[in-house]
């Protein structure tokens, strides 16, 4: 029963976007963002001096998140690490955050993971991690990418799931 469970099991290779768009950790936020903007993607996958993953940038990093500030009843917002205030000058923060440098604000504490990786885990890492991507990997070398898109179509698109279950068959 274990064999005919495993063979049910959609993986993050078989459902992932391959290839994965990069930038290297020198780049710009600005460039990175047009990376983003051009190719109508939500993240970029970030590589180290020596092209490994070293972390990933998304678009919810680039939008002012509300935060509560310690020891006083208000709150204020912030552009990664940037302290905005008050929203009327998110113009002015956002200039100053345009040159900063990916590698000092993407987020790396997301680990990449195996292209036989079951999308169970890739689900729990998402979910635990309040992610919406998961970089795929072989050995460091980012190899493709899992978005909530990705899992939506897998959950929802019949042709999609089906195509997936007659790859998983004929193998």
């Amino acid at each position: 029963m274990a064999d005919s469970e495993s063979n049910l099991t959609a993986t993050a290779g078989e459902l992932m976007t391959s290839p994965v768009l990069t930038t290297p950790t020198h780049s710009t936020v600005e460039e990175a963002a047009n990376l983003m903007l051009v190719n109508r993607i939500g993240s970029v996958v970030v590589l180290d001096e020596n092209d490994d993953y070293a972390g990933i940038l998304t678009e919810r990093m680039l939008l002012p998140e509300e935060v509560m500030v310690p020891f006083m009843r208000g709150k204020t917002f912030r552009l990664l690490g940037q302290e905005v205030g008050d929203l009327r000058y998110i113009e002015e923060t956002m200039e100053k955050v345009r040159s900063l440098k990916v590698g000092d604000v993407m987020g790396d504490d997301a680990p990449g993971i195996d292209k036989n990786t079951p999308i169970s885990r890739v689900v729990e890492l998402m979910v635990t991690r309040n992610a919406h991507h998961v970089c795929v990997v072989e050995g460091r070398k980012p190899v493709g990418i899992v978005s909530r898109h990705d899992l939506m179509r897998l959950f929802f698109d019949r042709d999609h799931s089906a195509s997936l279950s007659q790859g998983r068959s004929s193998t």
